[in-house]
């Protein structure tokens, strides 16, 4: 019988923390990978990497998620974490818990069975306080260089025109666009966009993935790897992947 009243109370704490205890709710994600690019006289642009995958309304959380978890009899375990790039958050006194690909009822009965070893009945609710976004940047000859927020079908050429499009100085048929692969890798090729404003042939754009770059140049770039190297690696934000908005305020 006690058993049974104190699921009841949980279940009434658990719906009573998200109404009034979050203030950011989590909303369903409808970014989806960018569909891949055509074929183009430079060649095939790979498909950027694909976003986590959202399944019939539930969130499944990412890194730069940041979660408040609260439990119900044992307030000493409340916290806050943020889902680290390894994809998983640490609950002090109970360890680390894989977070990243998981919704917030899944989190919730992973740390409830470990709590349960040593606390008893140990309810919990977790919520996602701060969703992460996803953005890219475009620098360069453009009007208004920075980030901007990539949503479905977003691509170089649409990414440069949220930043005001392209100054008179700008040499659009040598636009730079620079992917991150693992462990801080990149590759870097350049994109002819001169076709797509003068005749509506967009087989040359590019769709971009979290954290591309597109780098709009004065000049002719004949090698995009060594220009990259001698030129971009110190002057614009081309580091490790990551989404956090707050890292670049």
């Amino acid at each position: 019988m006690r058993k049974r009243v104190n699921r009841k109370i949980a279940v009434a704490f658990a719906a009573a923390f998200v109404v009034s205890g979050c203030t950011a709710s989590p909303r369903p994600s409808t970014l989806s990978p960018p569909p891949a690019v055509q074929l183009s006289a430079a060649g095939a642009v790979p498909a950027p990497a694909a976003l986590p995958p959202v399944a019939s309304g539930a969130y499944h959380m990412r890194p730069g998620d940041t979660l408040k978890l609260r439990f119900l009899f044992h307030k000493e375990l409340d916290t806050t974490a943020e889902i680290r790039e390894d994809g998983q958050i640490t609950i002090p006194g109970l360890g680390d818990f894989l977070a990243s690909g998981l919704s917030t009822e899944q989190l919730e009965s992973n740390v409830y069975r470990r709590a349960s070893l040593t606390y008893r009945d140990p309810q919990v609710a977790v919520v996602v306080s701060r969703p992460t976004d996803f953005r890219a940047y475009v620098g360069g000859e453009v009007r208004k260089p920075g980030f901007v927020e990539l949503r479905e079908g977003m691509t170089s050429l649409r990414a440069i025109f949220e930043s005001g499009g392209f100054l008179d100085t700008a040499k659009v048929d040598h636009v730079l666009h620079v992917r991150w692969g693992e462990q801080g890798a990149y590759s870097a090729r350049v994109v002819d966009l001169k076709r797509a404003l003068e005749t509506g042939d967009m087989s040359a754009d590019v769709a971009l993935g979290p954290n591309d770059v597109i780098f709009v140049p004065k000049t002719a770039i004949a090698n995009a790897d060594l220009w990259v190297r001698q030129y971009l690696i110190d002057l614009i934000p081309l580091r490790e992947p990551t989404t956090r908005i707050d890292d670049f305020k």
